[in-house]
């Protein structure tokens, strides 16, 4: 248990060190099944939730999302009316979720291989998946970008453009603000390196999400 409990950590170092330390309301993440059984002891005292959205023989894509940011986030008037078109409207946070999630495996079911670490929700350019999910004739649930705390306008430039002509390009595509873009970017970017850093030097995961969420 604490080898998958050591790797786990730096997963989630690498990829959800901004919602762990509550600077971002969700994130993506592909992780080997066996880790799984040690979300239980690496999650204790945390206030952060996670749902599996699908999953394979060997890995699942799981999301860690900070409940109370990620409901303020969707409420807005113009973050419900972009779901509301995509039939998540009048749903608990649950219930949404549980939508995405079933929409979101339905892509694994069309025989191409899905990404371990979906390219646009992590540093991958997502152009190249959003390309592979147009050949099999499949439509990308765009609406996972709210989820995923992603400027609409950003959601929208890149359904627009079917993910060209961006911008900036960082933990996602950006076709609006983007100064503000690459603000976050830096910030995702320092978390980090912090949380990867003070692991390496045995702080343990709580105690390095903690010090970064208070500076």
């Amino acid at each position: 248990m604490a080898g998958g409990r050591c790797e786990l950590e730096k997963l989630l170092a690498n990829h959800c060190a901004p919602v762990f330390c509550h600077k971002k309301a969700s994130n993506l993440v592909a992780a080997r099944r066996e880790l799984l059984d040690a979300l239980p002891e690496v999650l204790a005292g945390s206030s952060i939730s996670w749902m599996k959205l699908c999953g394979c023989k060997k890995y699942c894509h799981i999301l860690f999302y900070d409940r109370e940011r990620l409901e303020r986030y969707l409420k807005r008037e113009e973050h419900q009316n972009f779901l509301g078109g995509h039939g998540y409207a009048g749903r608990t946070l649950e219930e949404q979720l549980t939508l995405l999630a079933e929409r979101y495996e339905s892509y694994q079911k069309h025989g191409s291989a899905f990404p371990h670490e979906i390219g646009l929700f992590l540093e991958y350019p997502l152009a190249e998946r959003y390309e592979g999910y147009q050949k099999r004739g499949g439509e990308f649930p765009h609406e996972i970008g709210l989820f995923l705390e992603y400027p609409l306008a950003d959601i929208e430039g890149f359904i627009e453009h079917q993910g060209k002509d961006a911008l900036e390009s960082g933990y996602w595509k950006v076709y609006g603000d983007v100064e503000q873009a690459r603000a976050a970017f830096r910030l995702y970017d320092e978390l980090k390196a912090a949380l990867t850093t003070m692991l390496a030097a045995g702080v343990s995961f709580r105690e390095c999400c903690a010090a970064q969420t208070a500076a």
